[in-house]
């Protein structure tokens, strides 16, 4: 998995490193994020009811047959995927609720930023980041050439011949690759991390690893769960997380950089001596 995971760490690098405090941004006083409220939210809410309508509509694919059943007893899965064939078939509704639980919290958990004051004053920016990232992961789930619409995977439980045909057949089986469950959840903890590494410029490199290390705990129980449940092989999840965990992040850094290069300063330094002291003037604009 870490393997697989690599490319993606890449991409996280430059969040990792301080916050450059010569931006002149103060946190408390000043957005961090430069949002342009009314259309990007408009736009962001379009995708999302697109996105969801896609999704719904993944879910009613054609059952699956018979004989297709019967191929995939003796179909090989890869090394990486076999811990999916593996688990305790009776067991997956106990991991299927665990997961629910880690994922409806995931998607409230950038909301606690709000008791803090200095996120307070920003909350339609921030909430309109967040409702973008969420937009973009689920589109990506939705339409793009890496999800269900074109990668028809049969989910881990279709796999399992001590079940029904009946659990087997759904059409929605045909939806595993790649995990939405993880991706949502890890929009939900790399956005969290991501503003609060922002608004807390002070913070050092190992302060910003720590916290992203953290910020992937919870993706991460749910993608075991969701493999415990029967529902994804091991690669869903990881692709899973990397989607989710790229749009949390991407989406308010590329903000950020907008803000710093649309906020232009022109110090002039200059004054005169007296023996009495010096005079300098700044402009900023």
């Amino acid at each position: 998995m870490l393997r697989l995971l690599l490319p993606f760490l890449f991409l996280f690098l430059p969040t990792l490193l301080p916050a450059q405090l010569t931006d002149g941004v103060d946190p408390e006083t000043e957005s961090v994020y430069r949002v342009k409220t009314l259309y990007e939210g408009l736009g962001g809410l379009a995708v999302m009811v697109g996105a969801t309508t896609g999704i719904d509509a993944l879910r009613s694919k054609d059952e699956i047959s018979d004989e297709t059943l019967l191929r995939l007893e003796t179909t090989k899965v890869g090394r990486l995927d076999r811990w999916g064939l593996e688990q305790d078939a009776l067991n997956r509704f106990r991991s299927e609720e665990a997961s629910d639980y880690f994922f409806n919290g995931s998607v409230l958990l950038p909301f606690a930023l709000f008791v803090d004051r200095k996120f307070r004053k920003d909350w339609l920016d921030i909430g309109v980041l967040y409702l973008e990232a969420h937009a973009l992961s689920a589109a990506t789930y939705a339409f793009s050439p890496i999800g269900p619409l074109f990668v028809d995977r049969y989910r881990p439980v279709a796999y399992y011949d001590e079940l029904s045909y009946e659990d087997r057949q759904a059409g929605n089986n045909r939806n595993s690759f790649f995990s939405g469950h993880v991706s949502t959840t890890a929009v939900g903890t790399f956005f969290f991390t991501k503003v609060l590494s922002d608004y807390n410029p002070q913070w050092t490199g190992r302060q910003r690893a720590i916290a992203f290390t953290l910020a992937s705990l919870p993706p991460a129980f749910v993608a075991v769960q969701r493999v415990r449940a029967l529902k994804h092989f091991p690669t869903d999840t990881v692709v899973g997380m990397g989607v989710g965990a790229f749009f949390g992040v991407m989406v308010p850094h590329l903000h950020k950089n907008w803000a710093r290069n649309h906020r232009s300063r022109l110090t002039l330094g200059g004054g005169y001596r007296d023996g009495a002291g010096s005079v300098g003037f700044v402009i900023t604009y």
